[in-house]
């Protein structure tokens, strides 16, 4: 099943299931909370054309956002970058994570504004858990971990973080896809995703090779405390997923003005504008 938050002409956030033929089923939701949590997910008798409905972010304001660090491919790219001679023992021992905002979340096709005091844009090519009930994962979007990475790079200095190099944007959408639809063996997905700028391909990544499976990131997340319903949990950049990775366009970040497409069969293209 893919699920999306939409709106029509009234303006009025909607949940429903994108059919097969581009068509929504609107259902009788209040919002994807409300169906995350499983109440309205019957059909409201409404079906609307997809090119009448503005696709929102498909959860526009979790309760939580966690973005965890579990691919090591990526993690070596960052600890090299800093002069790290090696990965922390700790990062073997336990996934990691941080917080991010929730006041942030962007949909597909929604402008992200760089802060104007960053130089160093960049994106991240991830993957979103979203909880359900019993603290199970509901399904599974494309989330873009945007970073701000001079921001980042100097307050981290400080031991907190990241913060203000982190928290001015999230990505996610354009749907979220229930694990039943995807290549998902309860630990871990085997789909190939890519990251576009301008029209040209510039990352390509597996999401299989995560150092830890899913459900360990779940255990970790709720670990002392407790999930709920829409709750977000980042996969970590994907190894190759982001230009920290891979390295600039031809010497630049990420500008206003340049088109972010992130893609995956399955989970659809999220596609980002960036405003100065």
């Amino acid at each position: 099943m893919r699920l999306v938050t939409f709106a029509i002409g009234d303006g009025r956030e909607r949940v429903g299931s994108l059919r097969s033929d581009g068509a929504i089923e609107e259902l009788e939701a209040r919002d994807m909370l409300d169906w995350l949590a499983g109440t309205g997910r019957q059909a409201a008798g409404a079906t609307h054309r997809r090119t009448d409905a503005r696709l929102l972010a498909p959860i526009p304001s979790p309760p939580s956002v966690r973005d965890f660090y579990a691919y090591e491919g990526h993690v070596r790219a960052g600890f090299q970058r800093r002069g790290a001679p090696q990965i922390p023992d700790a990062w073997y021992e336990a996934p990691v994570f941080y917080f991010s905002n929730p006041a942030a979340v962007f949909g597909p096709g929604e402008a992200v504004r760089r802060p104007p005091s960053c130089q160093m844009l960049d994106f991240e090519l991830e993957i979103a858990a979203v909880i359900g009930l019993d603290e199970q994962i509901a399904g599974f979007a494309l989330l873009n971990d945007w970073s701000a990475r001079d921001i980042q790079r100097r307050e981290m200095t400080v031991g907190l973080g990241p913060a203000k190099g982190k928290d001015f944007a999230t990505s996610l959408g354009p749907w979220l896809v229930t694990p039943d639809e995807l290549p998902f063996d309860g630990e871990r997905l085997e789909l190939e995703a890519t990251a576009a700028v301008n029209g040209r391909a510039v990352a390509g990544a597996s999401a299989k090779p995560m150092h830890f499976s899913w459900p360990q990131l779940v255990t970790q997340a709720a670990r002392n405390t407790r999930l709920r319903p829409g709750d977000v949990l980042g996969s970590g950049t994907l190894t190759g997923g982001s230009l920290l990775d891979i390295g600039t366009l031809d010497g630049r970040w990420i500008e206003p003005g340049d088109e972010v497409v992130l893609a995956a069969p399955g989970l659809g293209e999220l596609r980002t504008p960036v405003l100065g």
